[in-house]
């Protein structure tokens, strides 16, 4: 059976930095996905952007599109190994909120468990400050919690198409980045034996 996680959060939650610690300390050998690099790669090679934060300014049709295509090649990915896909649940578009995974994409998908990573507005709003890599849009602490609320919305549809579990953890500053990854260490070792 293809295990799949889904690891999701909004921009500046520590989404990546836990993920890539965590991979390190399980047991089972997940292959990382970034869902956004498979859509960019096709949006590359149909011509349609030259960086990646022009994605979410595409129509939203086009997106859904691309969404499809990436779906289909991690389908055919975890038929040999487990597989994290680091992505987003929601993702803030000119005109409003798009979801990250249409009915028809979760459904190709089929994860096993969507976890989402989440802190407070204010620890977001730092994160984003003192990332200077990425070109991101500006959002008050209300709509960075709004943004949080949509996508805990956005999982359990997801769940509800997939009859995916769902795992919260919080990446607060005083919490520890240690229990975080220890967290997601024990969602990701599940995965061992499945393969063997």
């Amino acid at each position: 059976m293809p295990f799949v996680v889904m690891i999701t959060g909004i921009p500046g939650v520590g989404k990546s930095t836990i993920t890539r610690l965590a991979l390190r300390k399980t047991r089972a050998k997940f292959r990382l996905v970034n869902f956004g690099d498979l859509m960019f790669e096709e949006a590359v090679r149909a011509g349609l952007v030259k960086h990646r934060d022009e994605m979410r300014k595409l129509n939203p049709n086009v997106q859904k599109e691309l969404q499809m295509k990436a779906a289909r090649r991690i389908v055919e990915m975890a038929r040999t190994e487990p597989i994290l896909i680091d992505t987003h649940a929601t993702i803030r578009t000119p005109v409003g909120y798009l979801l990250g995974f249409p009915r028809e994409v979760i459904e190709v998908i089929n994860p096993n468990f969507i976890v989402i990573i989440e802190a407070t507005p204010s620890e977001i709003l730092g994160r984003r400050l003192r990332d200077l890599k990425r070109d991101r849009d500006v959002e008050t602490e209300e709509q960075i919690q709004r943004h949080q609320d949509l996508n805990r919305a956005a999982a359990v549809s997801y769940a509800m198409h997939s009859n995916a579990l769902i795992k919260i953890i919080e990446n607060h500053e005083d919490k520890g980045l240690e229990e975080a990854v220890h967290e997601l260490v024990e969602v990701l070792d599940l995965a061992v034996g499945e393969y063997d």
